[in-house]
């Protein structure tokens, strides 16, 4: 008997074993055997058969006793590796728990096999701001297993304790996470909790999926498995006739569309109380200070009536803007912020790799206050300590009066759980070389409205006041922002009208990555239906990123299937030449 084993590497192909006469395997099991001649690895068997035997290295050793990973898990993983471009091994081992150090073989119930047919069910999507204590409620009502995928392991934690649940992310460790799989697979464990790695987990189906803050980027990391967990999700739900809920208050403009498009239900918003929502404009402001007068009046207020205020600093920004109108300096092609690079003294897209020589004023207004700027949380600490020394200011304390941090601070807890909610710099998340950024400032707005609640109020320091993301958000008007987006989107082709694919490289050399690249962008030249864009470096000259290059790609849905029989064997020449080649498709950061 013959296994066909898979293996985390850049490879799209099983590996052949001799299986001994004394060991029984089914496929979904891990098994560990010999790879090249570097030892021995572990891997997963995808199939069985009978052939020739002569010249196979037998396996050596077999990990779990039954399957870690059912039929239908081994058919979900093979669809996101064809999906994403990457390896069916490293795709399946990416959404396992990792193995026990202990020789013998971990005795674990089968995995649930493919469920009988069941029809698919439409997907839900929950805005409403009670969502999380609707589904909290729901799934202590009902009696269908659950899992629920959480953006990171701090919201995991937190989702594993309010619904005594097992958990199945990095934060639990390894044993904890290798008992909820298993307690999940013999059906103990009702409700499971976890991040990317649990998207596979073996609950009977059909059941219910639910996926937190579906906007949030951190469901689509770089790294396997190479696909947004939303749409690992889908796929599942559709495969065995699950109940999918997602859960966001301002969703990513996919699931809009599919709303749009009738491939997902949204139900009901519950309304409620809005909070006021400022803009405080900051022209000649914020070069010396970090708070206009909104936003000191509002911490003033907060601290007398007892609430909590949280300050969102972004990062500096590397985009070219005009303190004097606010303008940004955008790429003409592509209509994203032009970054700026002071090694060339030029401003080049980080799309198209086009380049503009540095300017002297704004071809807006003719100003000449053009600078990249942002404010960091210690200047902003700093600054709001000086002006209310009585209060408590503090960038890791939840419960002081003041709390400096980023936009994670708007995670998790209650509707209402600040007092007030200032964005130090609200253009540094415009001004971000990415044709999400409206997006995303509108999904932060929303939040911190959630977060404030209908007595709280919002502050948004800013240039850009009559922005449609900001005024959506103040007139909660979430129709009208998707609307004017998705027109956006729809003119320049951008997601979800087309597919991005960035194909990028790394070497030993800046040469070699090139090379690398440049022979892959001449082997899908040919291919109809696709927009291919410049290579360009991703690092400075003398960085240590200076190495790495890139070019994107833009195509229809079926982009990945155009793609694929040009591309993948890249991913091997890439391993062999002593560089690397990593294709992300659909990535969520430009």
């Amino acid at each position: 008997m013959i296994a066909e084993v898979v293996f985390d590497l850049p490879l799209d192909h099983p590996f052949s074993y001799l299986l001994p006469g004394d060991l029984k395997l089914a496929c979904g099991q891990r098994v560990r055997a010999p790879l090249g001649g570097r030892g021995t690895r572990v891997g997963v068997v995808v199939a069985l058969r009978e052939g020739d035997e002569s010249g196979l290295r037998p396996v050596q050793h077999v990990v779990d006793a039954a399957p870690i990973v059912s039929a239908a898990g081994l058919d979900l993983g093979r669809w996101i590796a064809d999906e994403s471009l990457s390896s069916w091994g490293s795709t399946l081992l990416a959404l396992v728990p990792p193995p026990s150090r202990a020789r013998r073989a971990e005795s674990v119930a089968p995995a649930p096999d493919r469920a009988p047919s069941i029809p698919a069910r439409e997907p839900e999507l929950w805005t409403s701001a009670d969502r999380d204590e609707r589904l909290t409620a729901m799934l202590a009502a009902e009696s269908e297993a659950a899992l629920v995928i959480a953006p990171d392991t701090a919201s995991a934690a937190r989702w594993a304790r309010r619904l005594d649940a097992a958990r199945l992310d990095s934060g639990a460790g390894e044993a904890e996470r290798r008992e909820a799989w298993f307690a999940a697979a013999r059906g103990r464990a009702r409700v499971v909790v976890g991040t990317r790695g649990a998207l596979l987990a073996p609950l009977p189906p059909p059941a219910t999926l639910v996926l937190l803050e579906e906007h949030d980027p951190a469901h689509k990391p770089p790294g396997p498995p190479r696909l947004h967990s939303r749409d690992i999700l889908i796929r599942r739900a559709a495969l065995d006739g699950s109940r999918l809920i997602l859960l966001s208050g301002a969703p990513s403009v996919e699931s809009w569309a599919r709303v749009d498009e009738g491939a997902v239900r949204s139900l009901p918003d519950g309304g409620g109380a809005w909070p006021q929502i400022i803009a405080a404009d900051t022209r000649g402001i914020l070069r010396n200070h970090p708070l206009t007068l909104p936003l000191t009046r509002a911490i003033e207020e907060m601290s007398r009536r007892g609430r909590g205020v949280a300050l969102i600093v972004g990062r500096a920004t590397s985009v070219l803007g005009c303190n004097d109108c606010g303008a940004l300096l955008r790429c003409p092609n592509c209509a994203v912020p032009l970054q700026v690079r002071r090694d060339r003294r030029a401003l080049v897209c980080r799309l198209c790799a086009r380049v503009e020589p540095l300017p002297d004023r704004c071809p807006a207004c003719g100003g000449r206050r053009l600078a990249p700027f942002g404010w960091d949380p210690e200047r902003v600490e700093a600054s709001v300590r000086r002006r209310f020394p009585r209060l408590t200011v503090s960038r890791s304390d939840p419960g002081a009066q003041v709390v400096i941090g980023t936009s994670a601070l708007l995670r998790g807890g209650s509707p209402g759980r600040w007092g007030a909610v200032g964005f130090v710099w609200l253009d540094g998340f415009l001004r971000v070389p990415d044709f999400r950024a409206s997006e995303r400032v509108f999904q932060l707005l929303w939040a911190a409205a959630e977060a404030v609640g209908g007595s709280g109020r919002v502050i948004a320091q800013t240039l850009h006041a009559d922005h449609y993301a900001l005024a959506a958000a103040r007139n909660r008007e979430r129709e009208a922002f998707y609307r004017q987006e998705l027109g956006f989107r729809a003119e320049l082709g951008y997601p979800p009208y087309k597919r991005l694919c960035h194909v990028s490289a790394r070497g030993k050399t800046a040469a070699t990555a090139r090379a690398l690249l440049e022979e892959a962008a001449a082997a899908i030249a040919g291919v109809a239906g696709l927009t291919i864009y410049p290579l360009a470096a991703l690092g400075a000259p003398g960085a240590a990123s200076a190495a790495r290059w890139r070019f994107v790609i833009k195509g229809p849905a079926e982009l990945p299937r155009l793609i694929a029989p040009a591309l993948r064997p890249f991913l091997e020449r890439g391993r062999r030449s002593g560089g690397v080649v990593e294709i992300e498709m659909d990535p969520v950061t430009t």
